[in-house]
Parts: structure tokens; C-alpha cells; sequence
């Protein structure tokens, strides 16, 4: 899923085990960032205490950690996992980046 590269980043998309709640991320290292939010590991993020267990929805590999971080940003402003799934994959192709979507 990912380089080992830490130079690398990506930006992800998670969804609840129930499949309504979502979370966008960025992350070096997604196996580790999702074993974070799952409790697994310290340091996952406060809002993903609850809706365990999270599972990647999808993921892109961005490069630079300002470009993901402005690309995490935008990605945020949808709402709605339908919504929020549609903005991950037209903001990334507009950057010429190949989306990794997962089944849910």
C-alpha cells in the first residue's frame, strides 16, 4: 500500500464499521496511520475513538507534504461518504494522481 519511502505522502480516506461515518487523512504510512485510528497503535486521531473498526476507503499518493496537506484540506470541505468519495477521486485526477479505491 505504501513506499517505504518516508519522504512519500498520501492522503486517505476512512470509513466506520458501520459505513457512515468517514475521516481524510495524511499520512506517511497508511497501514500505520490506520492501525493508529483503530487503537492498535498510539497516536490515532481523537475523532476515530468511536466507529471502530476503520477500514481504508481509498488512498493517493501525493508526493510532497504541503501539496497533501492543501489537497487534505479540500478534500474535507464534502460532506457525506458518497460526496466525500466523488471529491477524493475529481480533486486527485485534477492533479494527475492515480486514486486507490478499496471495496466497503
Amino acid at each position: 500500500m505504501n513506499h517505504p519511502n518516508a519522504n512519500i505522502w498520501y492522503c486517505y480516506l476512512l470509513v466506520g464499521f458501520c459505513g457512515k461515518h468517514t475521516y481524510i487523512g495524511a499520512t506517511t504510512n497508511v497501514e500505520r496511520r490506520l492501525r493508529q485510528h483503530n487503537g492498535e497503535l498510539c497516536g490515532g486521531a481523537k475523532r476515530t475513538n468511536c466507529n471502530r473498526p476503520w477500514r481504508v476507503l481509498a488512498y493517493v499518493e501525493v508526493g510532497e507534504k504541503i501539496e497533501t496537506l492543501q489537497l487534505e484540506w479540500r478534500m474535507k470541505r464534502a460532506r457525506g461518504i458518497k460526496n466525500r468519495l466523488k471529491r477524493f477521486v475529481e480533486l486527485s485526477e485534477e492533479k494527475g494522481l492515480s486514486v486507490k479505491i478499496n471495496e466497503f
